[in-house]
């Protein structure tokens, strides 16, 4: 995955376009129109457009198919991005060099604080999940079983026992050198979901990589050794860059045996019409599971029998990290079987509108709100949602909001808010529910609620959305 490079500076006859056509944001422009409105040539003005439309700012639609003698005629349309004035002007300021290069350094001290912070921990608290990945799979090679082994936390291996044999050669790794690599992998992966970040939404790279890094769901993976980033990692890698090959799927079916979480995703990849992946990742998923079962068979059993089943397993799933449905009825003090059934029914009914509305976007060709809304619906649906699954949240805040430019400002400083500072345990220590599960309630919003713009067409809209003649305002959101 390349890294993500900031749009140029807007020049002149670019500005005189963008000008133009922040004047009617709502309004699709025919060629002739912007010539006399930005005051250009014909020359100039399309030069401009072709710019435009490579950052992302300007959108092209035919009018009608057209022939060889009568071709159709195009309509342009300014993106939400660029009808936000200081949006375009700081994606100016961060291309160049100088800013540019200091951003990034900004990014390499807040990378090497939060990993001295993750490692600077003593006993049981340095990185206790990658011990728990370690001690598992080192008591498995002894003879005992993964889901007997139990840390100096109370915490026990979760994971399917296909995982287990992902892990097997981290027990032959010293563990002071395997936290280090363990720990600079994950920042890689989190520099890697920044510049997909960056690239989808036309904001600057250092700027995504800092805000990722100071998150609570990366500082959570780096503090714990976590695996979850880079599920997500794996996810985005299938959908982002092995899309265009035969072999799209097979990532995401990985990801999910070896955590059951991203199995949301398959169902996401069928509604997008990508059927083929969908049965891919199906196949590689169940492959994946044989795999553990010839390797283990009475741990597989075990797993898929009964500790898989086990929520309790989880660890204290009634404090405010877990962020699920199912955890704050909890805190709500909803019992059994009352609770699980009520839990069940909102979480199908929000899985099945973040997968409607993400299918529409990734149809339209907008796969980046397609991943982030699905993986809202995890944190959700999950049956435990600890604050290193949600890292999809704070991809949110890039999310092309259909509203105008202070509201999209507002929803990515909110986004921010909710995500990088400790509001569920603030929100605990007050007694105030909202607060202590506002990030589930930021989920919910994402999956099911918050309109997205369409980027291209008014397909995303949904089956029923026609285009609209020329010069109306543009419709298209996912609602």
């Amino acid at each position: 995955m390349g890294m993500a490079t900031a749009p140029a500076r807007p020049t002149l006859p670019t500005s005189a376009v963008l000008a133009a056509m922040r004047r009617a944001p709502d309004a699709e422009w025919h060629a002739a129109d912007l010539m006399r409105a930005a005051g250009l040539t014909s020359g100039s003005l399309y030069v401009a457009l072709h710019g435009l439309q490579r950052r992302g700012w300007v959108t092209r639609t035919q009018t009608k198919a057209g022939t060889a003698a009568a071709p159709g005629r195009y309509r342009y349309a300014i993106t939400p991005l660029a009808v936000d004035t200081e949006a375009v002007h700081d994606a100016g300021t961060w291309s160049r060099p100088a800013v540019h290069a200091a951003g990034w350094l900004l990014a390499a001290i807040v990378a090497l604080v939060q990993a001295a912070e993750a490692l600077s921990r003593t006993g049981a608290r340095r990185l206790p999940d990658l011990g728990v990945y370690v001690g598992a799979v080192s008591g498995l090679r002894h003879g005992a079983s993964l889901y007997d082994f139990v840390d100096g936390n109370d915490a026990p291996f979760t994971y399917p026992p296909f995982a287990g044999m992902l892990f097997w050669p981290l027990t032959y790794v010293a563990r002071g050198p395997l936290e280090v690599a363990w720990t600079a992998a994950t920042i890689a992966i989190v520099l890697g979901l920044a510049a997909y970040v960056a690239r989808e939404t036309r904001l600057p790279a250092p700027l995504t990589a800092i805000v990722l890094l100071l998150s609570a769901p990366v500082s959570s993976n780096l503090r714990f050794g976590q695996v979850s980033v880079a599920l997500a990692a794996l996810v985005v890698l299938d959908i982002a860059v092995v899309r265009a090959t035969r072999w799209h799927g097979v990532i995401t079916g990985v990801a999910a045996a070896i955590k059951l979480t991203p199995l949301i995703f398959i169902p996401l990849l069928w509604r997008a019409g990508r059927r083929r992946a969908a049965l891919v990742a199906t196949a590689t998923f169940v492959g994946c599971a044989a795999i553990g079962y010839a390797a283990v068979p009475n741990d597989s059993r075990r797993f898929w029998g009964t500790a898989m089943w086990h929520v309790e397993r989880l660890g204290h799933v009634t404090v405010s990290g877990n962020q699920s449905i199912d955890g704050a009825l909890m805190r709500l003090g909803f019992a059994d079987p009352g609770r699980s059934l009520v839990a069940m029914i909102i979480a199908g009914t929000v899985a099945v509108l973040a997968l409607r509305r993400a299918g529409w976007a990734a149809r339209a060709g907008d796969w980046f709100s397609a991943i982030v809304i699905v993986g809202a619906a995890c944190v959700v649906a999950s049956p435990v949602s600890w604050t290193h699954h949600q890292i999809w949240l704070v991809m949110a805040a890039g999310l092309p909001v259909a509203a105008g430019a202070a509201v999209r400002r507002g929803w990515a400083l909110l986004v921010l808010a909710v995500m990088l500072l400790p509001v569920t345990t603030i929100g605990a220590k007050l007694g105030w529910p909202p607060l202590e599960d506002a990030r589930l309630l930021l989920a919910v919003a994402i999956a099911c609620l918050v309109p997205i713009a369409a980027r291209s067409s008014a397909a995303i809209a949904g089956p029923s959305s026609a285009r609209q003649p020329p010069g109306t305002a543009r419709a298209g959101t996912v609602t």
